[in-house]
């Protein structure tokens, strides 16, 4: 397991990933106040995008998935950005660091793991506007990932509990995924 991770660490780095931490499964607690958050539909994504509630399933449901797994690796992309200005750097961040989870994904199957789970920071936005809107199906059923945020988790609580920056920056974005084996 140690030469896995050793090499996830090392291809992650190539792909510009800057964090890559190995962790036990039962750190992702999905928790019923952080759906709520999506029941609010502040984002405008509930229902609107296959990969946020209530497509996602249950706080039990997911419960059952993440038991399935028993490691992970938390995964952290950043890239100087105005935040508040730049709304297409944001989503173009966010669509390159989905595209990086995949590779990382490709990556532990050439390995040899068979049942894995990635997940992205922010909505899948791999079509711009989800098909959900409209009632078509997605285009990209193989491609699209969920992330931590619409399965529950409290992602600040989880980066305390790595010691990593949790906070909002104005000039610098950070998107925050993992990839569960």
């Amino acid at each position: 397991m140690d030469s896995l991770i050793t090499g996830i660490s090392d291809f992650a780095e190539t792909l510009g990933i800057d964090t890559c931490l190995e962790f036990a499964s039962d750190l992702l607690v999905p928790e019923r106040r952080i759906r709520e958050y999506c029941y609010e539909n502040k984002c405008g994504n509930f229902s609107n995008n296959y990969m946020c509630p209530p497509y996602t399933g249950s706080v039990e449901e997911i419960k059952g998935k993440f038991a399935g797994f028993e490691r992970g690796v938390l995964l952290q992309y950043s890239q100087p950005l105005d935040v508040r200005n730049d709304k297409v750097g944001v989503e173009e961040t966010k669509v390159d660091f989905h595209r990086k989870v995949l590779s990382l994904e490709d990556f532990v199957r050439e390995q040899g793991v068979t049942q894995l789970w990635g997940m992205i920071g922010g909505s899948c936005a791999l079509c711009g506007e989800c098909k959900a809107k409209f009632d078509e199906p997605c285009p990209y059923p193989d491609q699209t990932r969920t992330s931590l945020e619409s399965l529950a988790v409290d992602v600040v609580v989880l980066l305390d509990r790595f010691g990593l920056d949790n906070k909002f920056h104005p000039h610098r974005i950070t998107w925050t995924g993992c990839i569960l084996f």
